[in-house]
């Protein structure tokens, strides 16, 4: 199998959705604009310990020091992290998480 037709079906496979916010962002869910401009998923933005935000009411820091919403970290295929169990690739070629 081709590696575009792997990537493919795992898109189609993941349940997650990856919305565009307004400033052309990918979040999974609602996009909801952070008091810093930028745009986070979920219902509501949480400040994180190193200021910046993230989705949801719970920001959980990940191996490489970033943070993410959800309650755990994890690797997307691009060796960054997303916040939730699995990570959903976004037309743009960015992940985001399901925040679970």
């Amino acid at each position: 199998m081709k590696l575009t037709a792997l990537i493919a079906l795992l898109f189609v496979a993941q349940s997650v959705s990856a919305d565009m916010a307004p400033d052309g962002s990918y979040v999974s869910g609602t996009a909801t604009m952070a008091p810093d401009g930028s745009y986070v998923g979920g219902n509501r933005a949480t400040m994180a310990p190193d200021g910046s935000y993230v989705g949801g009411s719970r920001a959980t820091m990940a191996p490489d020091g970033s943070y993410v919403g959800g309650s755990r970290a994890t690797m997307a295929p691009d060796g960054s992290y997303v916040g939730g169990s699995r990570a959903t690739m976004a037309p743009d070629g960015s992940y985001v998480g399901d925040g679970k």
